[in-house]
Order: C-alpha cells, then structure tokens, then sequence
C-alpha cells in the first residue's frame, strides 16, 4: 500500500512554519560554525597545512551529504524533514557526547570527528531548507524566489543564536553539560523538527539559485554583524551594551526585511553599498581601549543598522527568478556555501600564524562584498520584472505582524541575556587583610580552548575560585574568537568568579591579556596597557599593568605574553625591553606570563638582571613543567618578583583545561 498523502497545510500556516524552519535551522548553524573553531584548533597541533586541509574538507563536504540526502529526488518536504531530522539527531548526539564528557568520559576524539562531519551537515541542510522556503508555485505574477522570506529568516536565526548564547554567558550550549543546555538544544532542534513535520507534504517548487551566498553571509554574521562579545571589544563598551544591540537589530530586521524593495536604482545599490562600507569601517577603526567615547558608540550603532542593512542585501541577493533547483545545483551550492564560510573565518584566523600577503582585516569585507556583489546583479533583474499584484505576494501589512511577533521574541530573548553577561564595575566594601600579602595566579588561557579538544569556562572559573586568588593574570583571552567558541571570556570569567577584569587587545582587539581582581581588594589604578614591538612576528603582543592593593602597600602587576616561536628570541628580548623600560622594576613589582622561554634563557636572564627573581625558583618546585597541560615538557610561564617581594609559595597546579598549567603565588610585598 502507498503510504497516505501528508496533508496541504494552509498557506499563512505554511509561511510560518517556513519562517520558523529557516529561523531554527540557521541557529543550529550558526552555533556549530561557532563550534568548528575549537575542533579545528585541535588540528593545529599538527600543523598550519593540515588544520587548513581539515577546514577545507569539512567546509566543502556539505555538497556531498547534500548529495546523499536528495540525490535524484525533488526537494519536497519530505526530503526536507529527512535532512532536518539528520541536523536534529546529530546535534542531539553532540550534546549527549559532551555530557559524557564532561563525566570523565574518553570521548573527545569521537566529537572532534562528529562534530566536523555535523557542521558540513548543518551547511547543507540549511541550503536545503533556504531553497525550499524560496519555492513560489508556478504561475506567479512576476515568478521571482521568496527571497524576502529566507534573508528574513537567516537573519533573525543568526539573531537567535546570538542571543540564546548570550543567556548562557556566551559559552554556547555545545560545550555545556548543564540542564540549561540541553533545553536550549531540545528547545531549537524540537522547533526545527516540528515546523519540518508540518511541511511534510509540500510539493517541490522552483526557488532561488542563488543560494551559495549564504555561506559568506553566515561567516559575516558568526565573525561581525551577530557577534556581541565582537562588538563589546571592537568598540570599547560593555558587553550588555553589546548584547542590547542585538535585541534593537532584531527589531529592526523584523520591520525592514519583509518591506518591499522601493523601485529605482537606489533601492538596490543603496544595502550593499552600506554593508560593505559599514564592515570595513568597523573593522578597520580603532576606537579607545579604555573606554567606547563618542567614537565607540557610534560603532556600535552603526553595527547594529548594518544587520537589518545585511539582510536586506541578503534578500536582494536571493529574490531572483525562480527556477528548478536540482539536487546537483543544491549540492554545488552548499560546497560553495561551505568554502563561503571558512576562508573569511579561518583565513582570518590563520594570519595569526601564517601572515597573509594583505592585511586580513580584507577577509570579512570581502565577505561583505560576495553578499552585496549577487544582491546589486540579482537586484537589478528583478526591478526588470513585472510587479506583483498585492493577492500574489503578501505587502508588509500581511507578513509584517508575523516578522515583528518573531522579532520581538528574539529581542526579549536578547534583554534576558543582557541579565547574564552584567559584570559590576565599582567595588561597595574593602576588607581587611594581613599587610602586604596577596595570592597571584598566572594562567595562558589558550582562548579558552583544551586539548579535548573541548570548552570548559565552568571548570576554569572553579579553578580560580578555589586558588583564593586576589590578583589573576591571564594571557590568550579570547573575546569573540571564532578559534575560542566566541565566547567573551573575559566577562565571563569575571562574572563566575565573582570578580573585575580589566583587559589589553593583543593580535587584535578580540584577543590579548586581563587582570582579574577580587573586589574586597579595591579597585585597580594605574592600569596601563603597553603595545610590544612587534618584532618578527607573526602576532601584535601586549602587556597589561596595573597597581593593587595589597592592604596598604601599592602593588605594580604586569601581565605579558611575548612572541611565542623558539628561534624569535631576538623579537622577545626586544619586548621584554620595551616592556622594562615602560615598567621599571620599582618597589613592590610582579611580572607573570607566558614568557616562551625556558629556563636560562637569554629572556630570563635579561628579567634577572632588571631585579627581577622567579617564584617558582625560590619556593616551589624548579622542576615543574607548565606545557603543555597534558603531558607537560616545557617551563615557559612564570611569576617574577621585584626585591621588595617575597614569595612565600609558587605551586604550578595539576589542571589541564587549557594548553597551559596555571601558577599559583602566595607572596609578601614591602612598602
């Protein structure tokens, strides 16, 4: 017998089943792209060559599966439900897998590789889902895609995804064992799944071509436009700020995405010519590191106008005319969706290891420039076309309350998360503490990522809370690094702990050193941020100083992180240099960081001769390696101390969720 027909779904129930399809499966995406830069992280350690051949076939293989799924079949909702309940099944085994290991289970290595294969499979699906969500019937007034329909939502899942992160800190769901977690991912995933089931019996329908774009676009949002903790260090706020932003672009997506494009040359030239615009002046401005000022703020709005401004370029780029989508074009497509994505990501990334012949900031702005380039051709085509009668293609009025209902959720979604990510920044009560004496821990973060490889802020925060640390300094903060998860670590750390944090860009602004402090110490002063020369290369480096107090006798804290090649000693003594002569050791001083240099070096020898004396030489254990965390072979980080400071105790701790040991000091300064 011929299984029963699955129901026609009446079409305002289709249209938000499809809507919410496009909205759930984008922030699955968007999620796991988050989640393929610590995986591939794990593939460095083999080397540039082969974490660039791993990215390339992960990013290319979504045309493969899509191949897999619909190969000689028609995209009807039936394949549709099938690839989406291989997204849902996959991404729930993922999150099954980190509990597992978050457990103690040995199962890193089966999640770097599922993990990779999930993402090529989330790429494709999303292609999937974008061109059966463009389909018009036959017969249409002026027979163009639903163009409108997916950029509205790709933007607002990209939206989703950003702020469901940001109700978790920042740390996603992905690396999280908790009962938050899981509801969040039964939450998106069940949502998907469902609006799926509904649209079971929808026929095949020509759609859009066009759909590779979607591949730069999401590699834009995951890097810029959606990325908050991007935006609290691009621009120099804080990050609820940042992450209130998100709930005003969802707003203004909402209203701007489904409006009809105006008639006239403007209408199409004006989006892309702001969007690639917008992103190059964000990324290429430097505002203050101490604070947004004017220039800062006006940053961030201008961040905030170019999501609705990229999704209306998206829509442009996607409201062609409709014709049959093959399942060779979808596979072609979501390769070239999948390539779209990783080499502004990870070419991005990459030039902190591999300098690139031009400056890398260009990635994202080419990006910009693959959505905006199809937009204006696909545009221009378009307005060529008859207009649509009102019955045929809904005006605003119609789909607009729907648009704005979404909207709207995904902006309450986003004011809830700006609850999370609040660090205060005054200090209400000092307490009292023996004179002199402060407990200093010295970690490389290694943006946040462990040889799992895995993301584990919980356990770094228990970490620190339990050393009783007063001071904290860290190197390889990420804030918003693709490589790290984009989490802002920085606030969230701050926040787990109970403490303030104060931090210095280094390769970018997104990634450098912080000061951590422990409130009932008071505040901060002094704090000064000194760029490094920059030497041989290959990354910016920078050092963050600040003075404590240490119950009435000033401290001077340095955290630094040198240049990190064996044969750049040359570069490192030329930072240590400048580091020295901008603070002379004076006083009570400490300098702690990953130095890149072992004992008996000419780097250590140099801090010798400055006055400085190691912790770990003169009450702890000399032989006590601190990299890597698993298996350690190195001693490359280290707590030094002015004559005025006397170490009491340096014990390098037995941790291992970065690729570095921390250090933890119990020291006595003299006034």
């Amino acid at each position: 017998m011929n299984p029963a027909p699955a129901p026609v779904v009446p079409r305002d129930r289709a249209d938000l089943a499809l809507l919410l399809l496009v909205v759930t499966v984008t922030a699955t995406v968007v999620e796991l792209v988050r989640s393929s830069g610590p995986l591939l992280d794990h593939a460095f350690s083999a080397g540039v060559v082969t974490v660039a051949l791993t990215a390339l076939a992960t990013y290319a293989a979504p045309g493969l599966l899509v191949a897999m799924i619909a190969a000689r079949l028609e995209l009807t909702g039936r394949v549709v439900l099938l690839a989406v309940s291989a997204l849902v099944v996959a991404r729930l085994v993922l999150q099954g897998l980190g509990t597992a290991i978050a457990s103690g289970a040995d199962l890193g290595l089966v999640r770097y590789g599922v993990g990779l294969a999930t993402v090529a499979l989330g790429i494709g699906v999303l292609v999937l889902v974008a061109g059966f969500t463009s389909g018009v019937r036959a017969g249409a007034a002026d027979g163009l895609a639903r163009g409108r329909l997916v950029a509205l939502g790709v933007v607002l899942g990209a939206l989703l995804a950003a702020a469901l992160s940001a109700v978790l800190g920042t740390w996603d769901a992905y690396w999280r064992a908790d009962v938050g977690a899981w509801v969040v991912t039964v939450a998106v995933t069940g949502a998907a799944l469902a609006c799926a089931w509904v649209l079971r019996g929808r026929d095949a329908l020509p759609g859009s071509r066009g759909l590779w774009v979607l591949g730069p676009f999401v590699a834009l949002a995951v890097q810029v436009l959606v990325n908050p903790a991007f935006a609290a260090a691009q621009t120099g706020v804080a990050l609820p700020f940042a992450v209130a932003g998100l709930a005003v672009a969802a707003l203004l997506t909402a209203w701007a995405v489904p409006r009809p494009a105006r008639s006239g040359p403007g209408a199409v030239w004006l989006p892309p010519a702001v969007l690639v615009v917008g992103v190059a002046v964000v990324l290429l401005a430097r505002p203050r590191v101490d604070g947004p000022g004017a220039w800062g703020w006006a940053l961030l709005a201008l961040l905030v106008l170019l999501v609705p401004v990229a999704g209306r370029t998206l829509a442009l780029a996607l409201t062609r005319p409709a014709l049959p989508l093959t399942w060779l074009r979808l596979a072609g497509a979501a390769s070239a969706a999948g390539l779209g994505v990783a080499v502004p990501l990870l070419g991005y990334q990459l030039e902190y290891d591999v300098p690139l012949p031009f400056p890398h900031t260009l990635l994202p702005v080419a990006a910009a420039l693959a959505v905006a380039v199809p937009a204006v051709v696909a545009g221009r085509r378009a307005h060529r076309a008859a207009p649509t009668p009102e019955d045929e293609r809904p005006a605003p009025r119609q789909r607009g309350p729907l648009a704005l209902a979404l909207g709207g959720a995904v902006a309450l979604l986003a004011l809830v998360g700006v609850t999370q990510v609040h660090v205060p920044t005054t200090t209400s009560a000092v307490a009292d503490y023996p004179v002199g004496d402060l407990r200093l821990l010295d970690w490389n973060l290694h943006y946040g990522v462990s040889a799992d490889p895995s993301v584990r802020l919980d356990e770094m925060a228990a970490t620190i809370t339990e050393s009783g640390a007063d001071v904290v300094t860290l190197q390889e903060v990420s804030r918003g690094w693709v490589l790290g998860g984009g989490a802002d670590m920085a606030t969230y750390l701050a926040r787990a702990t109970g403490m303030r944090v104060v931090f210095a860009p280094a390769a970018d602004r997104q990634f450098g050193n912080a000061i951590l402090w422990d409130p009932l110490r008071g505040d901060l002063t002094d704090v000064v941020r000194h760029a490094l020369p920059y030497g041989a290369g290959p990354q910016e480096r920078s050092a963050l100083s600040a003075t404590v107090d240490a119950a009435g006798v000033p401290v001077r804290v340095t955290s630094v992180h040198v240049q990190h090649r064996e044969e750049n000693t040359p570069t490192r003594l030329g930072q240590l240099d400048a580091l020295l002569a901008a603070e002379p050791v004076e006083d009570a001083y400490v300098l702690a960081g990953d130095l890149n240099a072992e004992p008996g070096w000419d780097e250590i020898a140099l801090l010798e001769d400055a006055g400085l004396e190691s912790g770990q030489d003169v009450a702890g254990d000399p032989a006590a390696l601190t990299s890597p965390a698993v298996a350690p072979a190195h001693r490359i980080d280290w707590v030094l101390g002015s004559p005025a400071v006397t170490f009491r105790s340096v014990e390098v701790l037995d941790v291992t969720t970065s690729d570095h040991r921390p250090l933890l000091a119990e020291l006595r300064a003299q006034d």
